[in-house]
């Protein structure tokens, strides 16, 4: 299995404006909270290529939520996402985005970090954060 590291938190914090103006194009529909940054690339035999992220909205909007971790998640998008570091393109808005503690970074299994919203209660792997 492979090990990945994803940030987890309001993605408006760490990606660029033009990646913020695709992922609001996305419907976020709870039954299905992918989408991709670059869907033109996508493919079957590169799925990482087209930079696939999660994303849910949080069941009362703005605000900052306590994680299953005991970490706070900022939210000022109404939603908490997630996306592998290595698809994060401005790396320097990461960093200051994890400096402020906004965000946080998790490592797990790629096959088992399934991400999923239950009437507010979103999970990322392991994580839970009720919102």
């Amino acid at each position: 299995m492979t090990t990945r590291t994803y940030f987890v938190g309001d993605l408006a914090y760490v990606l660029t404006r033009d990646e913020w103006d695709t992922v609001c194009l996305y419907d976020l529909d709870p039954e299905d909270p992918e989408g991709f940054l670059e869907p033109e690339k996508f493919s079957w035999t590169d799925y990482q290529a087209a930079r696939p992220f999660n994303m849910m909205r949080t069941a009362y909007g703005d605000g900052v939520y306590e994680g299953s971790d005991g970490k706070s998640y900022s939210v000022d998008s109404g939603s908490i996402g997630c996306i592998a570091v290595d698809c994060i393109s401005d790396k320097a808005k990461l960093a200051e985005t994890l400096e402020k503690g906004l965000g946080h970074l998790h490592e797990a299994e790629e096959e088992d970090f399934n991400c999923g919203n239950d009437e507010g209660l979103l999970w990322f792997g392991e994580l839970e954060i009720q919102t």
